[in-house]
């Protein structure tokens, strides 16, 4: 291709789902956009992937072993004709494993290719650098062997530090020396998928059970040990709850939940911002409650980025019991949160939004445009931002927090 046509697009290999909608999100654009995977974890199926490597090259025609080195170098041969921008995790490149792993930036410069990096999480957390003690400890507990792979973590993400055209952190910035652009978070969806299906539930705990969701991965690092105790607590003071806990089940089941029957959903109070689930929730329409008490990334986002737009209701272990009480016995309270939600993953974390990010990237890396300015690109006091090109999100919190004086007209 010449230089002047839009970019080709190719998301992993490491095999996550994210991948597939950032893909999809470009594909809406008319990008040639990819997701490639060296394999399909149990919680998917290979129709959450565009391209398999052990479909591209069998060997003999059994599946593709991707720790030969001589496959990899087969597909790197395929993709360097196929894509232009590689969008990457910290490790499981496409080189790691073999002789090659220190020479992959090397490799895609000297092709005029470019890579983009979006930690997961696992690739990306030293936990000897973590700043959250009960983050740490979870992530000990959820996944221990990460505690003895910190020297090759360090070794990998001090590579693409360097090398990679650009990175986004989101709100993992612990020990991160570098972003080049600030999103509260880069992940998006189908908004077209997740929609509300019924109309404001008027149940408050007293009258009719209100239903609470919660789809943990790891329950330690969601933090579901706190919630189930809340919510018993709760119960035995008398209030009608359903609780629905949402473990290992597929995606269709979580959609039908949440955009059928739930009220409330209680996504992470550990870990400090939102994930996918949160996506999901408020995308159907329901308040969300996720833990934005650290404030050392909170001040952050709140200064230069979005997130005093983000309706999420701030959650942690010592405040989940009153905050669900509030939610549980206040209808209107959640009808607003949950209408702001849906209007926020619109702007923020939908595949409109992403699409704005990336051309923002592609600005800058592929096009080399000097009026680019990524890092400036949600700050909310730029009026040239993205945050400005639609209308600003309203909602009751403040600070993400339920105020004792609510006003609910806005």
């Amino acid at each position: 291709m010449t230089k002047d046509q839009k970019p080709r697009v190719l998301f992993g290999p490491c095999p996550i789902i994210n991948n597939k909608y950032w893909a999809n999100a470009l594909k809406f654009k008319g990008y040639k956009a990819d997701s490639i995977a060296y394999g399909v974890p149990t919680n998917n199926t290979k129709k959450d992937f565009d391209l398999l490597i052990e479909d591209l090259f069998p060997i003999n025609g059994e599946p593709n072993n991707w720790k030969l080195t001589r496959q990899k170098l087969r597909v790197f041969n395929f993709i360097i004709k196929e894509y232009d921008i590689f969008v990457m995790a910290f490790r499981f490149n496409f080189f790691d494993g073999t002789v090659f792993f220190n020479r992959e930036a090397s490799l895609m410069k000297k092709y005029g290719k470019k890579v983009v990096i979006i930690p997961y999480g696992s690739d990306f957390y030293k936990y000897s650098k973590i700043i959250d003690q009960s983050l740490k400890h979870n992530l000990m507990i959820n996944m221990p062997a990460e505690v003895f792979n910190e020297k090759a973590i360090i070794e990998k993400v001090d590579y693409w530090t360097i090398y990679a055209d650009f990175m986004i952190m989101g709100v993992m910035v612990d020990d991160a020396s570098r972003w080049d652009i600030l999103p509260v978070s880069p992940l998006c969806i189908d908004v077209d998928l997740w929609k509300r299906g019924t109309e404001l539930r008027k149940a408050d705990g007293v009258n009719e059970a209100v239903t609470i969701v919660h789809s943990p991965n790891h329950r330690g690092f969601k933090g579901t040990e706190f919630i189930l105790q809340a919510v018993q607590e709760l119960k035995d003071e008398g209030l009608k709850i359903d609780f629905v806990l949402l473990e290992k089940v597929p995606n269709e089941v979580v959609r039908n939940t949440l955009t059928t029957t739930a009220d409330i959903l209680v996504e992470q109070i550990i870990f400090t911002g939102y994930g996918l689930s949160g996506v999901e929730g408020m995308a159907s329409g329901i308040p969300v409650m996720s833990n934005w008490e650290h404030k050392d990334i909170s001040t952050l986002f709140r200064r230069y980025s979005y997130l005093n737009e983000c309706p999420i209701v701030s959650t942690s272990p010592e405040t989940i019991k009153e905050n669900l009480r509030k939610l549980i016995t206040n209808p209107s309270l959640r009808k607003h949160l949950g209408d702001a939600g849906r209007e926020y993953v619109e702007k923020y974390n939908s595949y409109k939004a992403f699409s704005a990010l990336f051309g923002e990237i592609e600005r800058k890396i592929w096009w080399e445009d000097p009026e680019s300015d990524p890092m400036n690109f949600f700050n909310s006091t730029n009026q040239k931002s993205y945050n400005h090109k639609y209308p600003i999100i309203r909602h009751p919190l403040k600070q993400n927090r339920i105020p004792d004086k609510l006003e609910l007209k806005y």
